[in-house]
């Protein structure tokens, strides 16, 4: 009986290990992708962009430091950050007193393949001139 109980003893915490593994395999899956905004063009405006899945679409917060009181649009284009199509690919909200929380109706992959660049615009007056920028993918 003493080596019965051993063996379901091992079993169960195999099962139990096995487990485990599964659980947090889903959930660093899950994990939002920290990706730092670089100032750009003299702004001095720094920040973070926290890309979460959710799903088929992403959670998308911009975190911005240094930036104007100004409402700043924000976009993905394709391309880097000192050459990309103009025309927006996704649109963002814009960054009012730093911040902007937008979810976009495209999955975490596709945003973050590396042909994509995130960009804070100095303001809707000069949306020609990038403020801050980064490459969409996990460094």
């Amino acid at each position: 009986m003493p080596l019965l109980f051993r063996r379901a003893a091992h079993i169960a915490a195999l099962c139990l290990s096995c487990f485990a593994g599964l659980v947090a395999g889903a959930t660093a899956a899950d994990a939002p992708l920290r990706i730092p905004l670089d100032a750009m063009n003299g702004s001095g405006e720094s920040g973070v962009a926290i890309l979460t899945p959710q799903g088929t679409k992403t959670l998308v917060e911009l975190q911005m430091k240094g930036g104007s009181g100004d409402p700043q649009p924000a976009h993905f284009h394709t391309g880097k950050c000192d050459k990309y199509q103009p025309r927006p690919l996704y649109m963002l909200r814009s960054v009012v007193k730093g911040g902007s929380t937008t979810t976009v109706d495209v999955p975490f992959e596709k945003l973050t393949a590396g042909d994509l660049v995130i960009n804070v615009h100095k303001s809707f007056d000069d949306i020609a001139t990038i403020a801050s920028c980064a490459i969409a993918k996990p460094k």
